[in-house]
């Protein structure tokens, strides 16, 4: 048997009369007002700021007329991820295919405020404007200019009071408000509609909006407990009504509404309520003296708490194509609705046209599927959090739905572009990290890595950059020595060349774990320069070296050991000592290391990689050369000051020292002066609590990243020595791993979220850990002659047709 539809013009269905000034007019002679909402980013409010949020709102609603209409509406919708594909480098292509048309949730926000006489009649199912055609009363715009006065003056009260933590209310002009109506009557809000494009009819268990069929889920029971946050599926704080937004990942509304009522009339009239049953007694069930009761705690609560009251609508609006997508998302629907303390839902039929048009905006003072509860708890069920913002430029990450995002992971609004990667053997710290140097690489930005152990290695190939691998039998060619001269020949003897030197030669003397008195450093910051200019008075030809400085102490010695001032010096500084130490480097075993004529010259390149596993175990060598790769790569940051740099330390930060103090300083203000960032990559917190550098290294790193911890006794440590709240360690224990992805926390500044990492197939070729996939690879791009996206695209037919790799 065929169901009858009844169809009808949007034009009898449209509850709006006008919208003039900015206000839109109804039928009926109220007066609604409409604000765009900017809400707050899921996981960033604590459990306390909540409380606030709630209490503000409760308050706010306190200063609004008798009968005034509250109404949150939070439109969810599809929409398919299509970034511009023109331009786009090789691995970048490859990452925009794997998210391309993906359906990404959007999520947009409105508040609406309607006002009317406070003599209006309540409305019922058969008295609304849907089902009557017209206004019951006679003349509805007889007071039309005081309600639209009363309207102004209350809604901007009310805003005012709302309007904290980072919410934002933008009011909605008249071409604004007319584009949602046809936006929300077309139930299409990806883009503006230009009318009423689709038919609207009613039917027994549904109503269809042209090829869509609407259900209506309606909350007719609070569930057992009522709060301001909870936590989140993945054990986060959030707000009471998150199973109905952004869990939900399928097209929905979700309508709020309030109504303000007079809390003495509703009170009278529960107390008289409550005298009737009492007369009757013996004639109750159990569940109607259970009632009773709650009734009376109801009552005291709200006169002693001098709270207000209101009655309370909570409906998920859904849609889809076919009955059975409409089924399941009414069950998913009902589901999010008994995650809220098993609150009680009731799925409309056919009052579901009635009930659509009651929930268009602004006119929920049609509704009549109401709860009175308090102003308090009426609060708990606004939504005012949305998913992650993308940012207008950085590298490219998912939201915890999986939906790509752009994050500034070299945020200028910061106080140093520095990060600190924490990620424990496992974690995916190195696939993480590469992920990111491969972006950036192909935004031409300048990386410069310091490793220890081949960690880089493969990618490195893969991508052609400049790899070093530190041979003590064959040295790279390095002269710390050698600087800059002026204009007019001399050499430019700066502050920051002086204070690294001063380190070096206090490394290779006192070592990583000694310590340089400041009388000792006084005597290096005077003799060095002394040195520079008595080579430029008497070798001008040739070029300054440890060699050289060595060999000027011996003929300063020589020459002034019987002055006074010589002897001042001496009674501070060893200088026999210094002689014994220092003669590896100038004639012994290590004389390679310091005294090169000639200079590696890396300005070509703009992704380097120094690997120094070989010499990691010599605790004189690693330090020295580690300082010397270190200072060769802050004179890459100054060379190119406009360019964007990256200086990656991973591991090989450990051998920053005490004794490096000043060249620890110069370092970071050198990558900071110059547009750089120092990426400071480790295993664990114990690591950095160790080191006599680790407070420097956490004082000047804005972004902390964070990888999968297991052991929550680290995670504690994490918390400790980072600052990190509880809020913050909520979100570092809710990351999650899988096959596909996985997640990881990034702290910018005081905010903090996780993210997903998903890469491409092309990208996880290069990024690989299992050393078969490697050589394969690394076989490929030698049959195709270095080129690694020929040898990518290969690799992937490869493995897709699950070709061995060996």
């Amino acid at each position: 048997m065929s169901i009858r539809k009844k169809i009808k013009t949007f034009e009898d269905i449209l509850p709006i009369f006008s919208i003039e000034d900015n206000v839109l007019i109804f039928k009926d002679g109220r007066v609604g007002v409409g604000f765009e909402v900017s809400p707050v980013e899921m996981e960033r409010l604590m459990g306390n700021e909540y409380d606030s949020i709630n209490q503000a709102f409760s308050n706010a609603l306190k200063s609004l007329p008798l009968k005034t209409a509250v109404q949150k509406l939070d439109c969810y919708f599809h929409k398919k991820y299509l970034p511009q594909k023109g331009g786009l480098k090789y691995f970048e292509e490859k990452t925009v295919n794997r998210f391309y048309e993906k359906k990404i949730l959007h999520h947009r926000s409105y508040l609406f405020l309607s006002f009317g006489r406070k003599e209006q009649v309540q409305t019922n199912a058969f008295n609304t404007l849907y089902a009557m055609g017209e206004s019951l009363i006679k003349n509805p715009f007889e007071d039309i200019l005081k309600t639209v006065s009363l309207a102004e003056h209350s809604t901007k009260e009310f805003i005012n009071m709302i309007s904290i933590y980072g919410i934002i209310c933008k009011r909605m002009e008249n071409e604004c408000l007319m584009d949602f109506y046809q936006q929300y009557f077309n139930l299409d809000f990806e883009k503006n509609q230009g009318g009423f494009n689709r038919s609207f009819a009613a039917q027994s268990d549904k109503v269809c909006i042209g090829e869509k069929q609407v259900n209506i889920v309606s909350m007719i029971g609070q569930g057992s407990v009522v709060f301001n946050s909870v936590k989140s599926n993945y054990g986060v704080e959030t707000n009471n009504v998150y199973p109905l937004g952004l869990q939900m990942d399928y097209p929905h509304i979700l309508s709020t509404n309030i109504l303000i009522e007079d809390r003495e009339k509703v009170l009278s009239n529960l107390d008289m309520e409550q005298k009737l049953n009492r007369n009757l007694d013996f004639l109750m069930s159990q569940d109607n003296k259970i009632k009773m009761v709650e009734i009376d705690d109801f009552t005291e609560e709200v006169r002693s708490e001098n709270k207000s009251l209101v009655s309370v609508n909570v409906s998920v609006i859904i849609w889809a194509l076919s009955d059975e997508k409409r089924e399941e998302y009414i069950q998913r629907t009902v589901a999010g609705f008994r995650q809220m303390a098993g609150a009680e839902t009731f799925i409309e039929t056919i009052d579901s046209a009635n009930l659509f048009v009651a929930n268009a905006p602004a006119n929920s003072y049609q509704n009549y599927r109401w709860l009175l509860m308090s102003g308090d708890n009426a609060a708990t069920y606004n939504n005012f959090i949305t998913s992650y913002q993308s940012a207008e430029k950085g590298e490219l990450l998912c939201d915890r739905m999986g939906n790509p995002i752009l994050v500034n992971l070299f945020n200028t609004e910061l106080n140093n572009q520095n990060s600190i990667t924490i990620g424990p053997t496992g974690s995916g710290k190195s696939f993480t990290i590469g992920s990111l140097m491969i972006q950036r690489f192909e935004g031409r930005n300048r990386q410069i890595i310091i490793d220890v152990g081949g960690t880089y290695r493969s990618m490195m190939s893969a991508l052609q950059g400049k790899y070093f691998e530190y041979d003590p039998e064959s040295p790279i060619k390095f002269n710390p020595f050698v600087i800059d001269r002026d204009m007019d020949g001399r050499y430019n003897m700066t502050g920051d060349k002086v204070n690294f030197l001063t380190s070096l030669l206090s490394v290779i003397w006192k070592g990583t774990k000694g310590e340089i008195t400041q009388a000792e450093r006084s005597v290096f910051v005077k003799l060095i320069p002394m040195y520079y200019r008595y080579f430029e008075d008497k070798m001008p030809f040739s070029v300054p070296s440890i060699k050289g400085f060595y060999e000027y102490l011996k003929w300063f010695q020589s020459e002034f050991k019987d002055t006074a001032e010589y002897q001042r010096i001496a009674r501070s500084f060893d200088f026999e000592e210094f002689f014994i130490v220092l003669e590896p480097f100038v004639y012994g075993q290590y004389q390679d290391v310091l005294n090169s004529d000639e200079f590696e010259d890396i300005s070509a390149n703009t992704l380097i990689c120094f690997d120094m596993a070989k010499i990691k175990s010599n605790q004189l060598l690693y330090p020295v050369v580690a300082m010397l790769i270190t200072e060769l790569a802050l004179d890459q940051i100054r060379l190119f000051p406009k360019d964007r740099k990256y200086l990656y330390m991973d591991e090989a930060w450990s051998m920053l020292s005490d004794t490096m103090g000043d060249f620890v300083e110069t370092m970071y203000r050198t990558v900071r002066k110059n547009n750089g960032a120092m990426c400071i990559i480790t295993q664990g917190i114990d690591e950095i609590i160790k080191s006599s550098v680790g407070s420097a290294i956490i004082a000047n790193a804005a972004t902390q990243i964070i990888l999968n911890h297991t052991d929550k006794v680290q995670v504690d440590k994490l918390a400790q020595y980072l600052g990190f709240t509880q809020h913050e360690v909520d979100k570092i224990n809710s990351i999650r791993v899988s096959t596909d992805f996985r997640e990881i926390f990034i702290k910018q500044g005081d905010y903090a979220r996780v993210y997903i990492l998903e890469v491409s197939e092309a990208m996880n070729a290069v990024l690989t850990s299992k050393p078969l996939e490697r050589e394969h690879l690394r076989t490929l791009q030698k049959r195709y002659n270095g080129n690694i996206q020929f040898a990518v695209n290969q690799y992937i037919e490869d493995k897709n047709e699950f070709i061995e790799t060996d």
